[in-house]
Formats: C-alpha cells, structure tokens, sequence
C-alpha cells in the first residue's frame, strides 16, 4: 500500500534525480549558453522597468541547477561533484555579471534595478530563499510535481540580484551593487542549506556511489566538447 508521507523515499527514482542533477549542474556549454542569453533578457528587462521581462529570464536561466549540485555533492561529500557544480556557479556569476556591465555601460539606464532592491526587504527574502529551495528539492524529486520546477525558477530569484551586481559595477552605483551582492548571497546559502535537509530527509545520503558514477561520466562528456 503506497504511504501518503512528506519525506517518503519509496517514492523517489533516486537514480534518475542524480543523473538529471549531475547532468544539469555540470559545467557544459549549453548551460553557459542559457545563462548569457538569460542574463541579457533580465538585465534589459531592469534597465527598462519591465516585470514580465525579468519573469521570462528567470525561466530561461539554470543557475538553480548548479546550486542544487552543490547541496548534493555535499551530502554525499563527493567533491568532484561540488567542483562541478562550484565552477558552473562561478562562470555563471561572471557572464552574468560581465553581460550586464557590458549593457549597461552602452545604455542608458533607467534605474528600475534601483528601486526593485531598494523595495526588497532583505529579512523577507531568506525565509523566500529557504521555501523556494525547499520546494525545488521536492519538485525535482518527486516525479507527480516536477512542473512545479518552473514555478520555482521564478520564485528563486538570483538571476535579477546577479545581474544588478553587474548594473551597479557599469553605472559604478556602488550601493546598488552592494546590496544585490547581499541579497544574491542570501538565496545562494538559503536554497543549498534547505535543498541539502531535504535531499537527506529523501535519502539521498546513501547514493554517493550513485553520485560518483554519474559524475565519472560527466566528466568524460565534458573532456570530449
């Protein structure tokens, strides 16, 4: 008899939730790909005041992936895993953030970025950050409520905060940098705190060898692009 429980582990394809993490944390061109393309939408998107804009790039872009990489190689304690995942959060922030400077220093911004972070209640945004990652972990593990990835790649919200850094660098508003840097980092250790209790309550601590075999393979994709 199936058990209607929170944290049900019977429940969970742990194989295939590895494998997707693994492959969509990793390092490839394709994520690099979605992360400029993103990037350039929500940094137009800020510069000229447009919420739907902004709520598009966030769909686009992967970076909660790579976050979620991190809170699994962690509680597997696979480093090889947490390399992949640390230098696709890396190489993210710095497309990002050089595809906004970039922007912003041949437009002329309008300064909406501005105002969205001066209205953001940097209090509020970590118990957001901490639902969002919650319910990432549950959608991406449980296969009767993985559309709700989608709602959650907007409720995530790191891609406006990262771009910003990069407006701030290019209009050298050194406040506005600041303060997306910090709320940036808020749902950064806010998702891979959550996101790393959950995939443990599901179980997954006991699939490192699963890991490891996946990232060998990872690993051998990424040598040959």
């Amino acid at each position: 008899m199936e058990k209607n429980k929170l944290f049900n582990p019977q429940d969970v394809n742990h194989s295939e939730v590895i494998n997707k993490v693994v492959r969509e944390s990793s390092p490839r061109q394709t994520l690099m790909a979605l992360v400029f393309f993103s990037s350039v939408i929500a940094t137009l998107g800020l510069l000229n005041g447009s919420p739907s804009v902004v709520i598009g790039a966030m769909l686009v872009s992967p970076l909660l992936w790579p976050i979620l990489g991190v809170s699994m190689g962690a509680l597997v304690m696979d480093f090889k895993m947490l390399k992949l995942s640390l230098i696709s959060i890396f190489v993210s922030v710095m497309i990002a953030v050089t595809t906004a400077v970039l922007i912003t220093f041949f437009y002329v911004p309008l300064g909406s970025s501005k105002i969205i972070l001066e209205a953001t209640n940097f209090t509020f945004m970590f118990p957001v950050a901490i639902a969002a990652g919650a319910a990432a972990a549950f959608a991406l593990s449980y296969e009767h409520i993985k559309e709700a990835v989608t709602g959650v790649a907007i409720s995530e919200a790191l891609l406006p905060p990262l771009v910003s850094i990069g407006i701030g660098l290019g209009s050298t508003d050194w406040s506005l940098m600041m303060d997306a840097i910090q709320l940036f980092l808020i749902n950064l250790f806010g998702i891979i705190t959550i996101a790393l209790f959950i995939f443990a309550m599901l179980g997954f601590g006991r699939y490192r060898k699963t890991v490891a075999s996946y990232v060998k393979k990872e690993e051998k994709i990424l040598k040959s692009e």
